[in-house]
């Protein structure tokens, strides 16, 4: 009985130890003149990254997902706020540490201009 209760115990401290949660990837974005700040929560799931969060009056509010993403380079993930009637998104690359926005689709509605790009930092 010892034995099983042993064999029963070792079993649920490997499962624990193997089901390891990725960290969410938080970015601090802003303009050269300090005028947008923009914070990102970028969820993980294994290997790909899936749900993007923004925050807005100090609560992280869901804002869409990563659409697409190449390890070590970049991630495109949309932004269904920023925005409304427009297919917007952010690239955020990984090397320079940039945000560029990028228009996905021709929407029903036509920015006069796009927002500027943004100097990042991970936090």
């Amino acid at each position: 009985m010892k034995f099983f209760l042993f064999l029963l115990f070792l079993t649920f401290s490997i499962i624990k130890l193997v089901k390891a949660e990725e960290k969410p990837l938080f970015i601090k974005c802003k303009s050269l003149d300090n005028t947008t700040i923009l914070d990102f929560k970028i969820n993980k799931d294994k290997y790909l990254y899936t749900t993007v969060f923004k925050n807005i009056k100090n609560n992280f509010i869901e804002i869409g997902e990563v659409v697409g993403q190449k390890e070590d380079a970049f991630i495109l993930f949309e932004d269904k706020y920023a925005y409304l009637g427009v297919d917007f998104a952010w690239h955020y690359d990984k090397n320079t540490l940039k945000l560029k926005p990028v228009l996905l689709s021709k929407g029903t509605i036509k920015l006069n201009k796009l927002p500027q790009e943004l100097s990042c930092v991970l936090i």
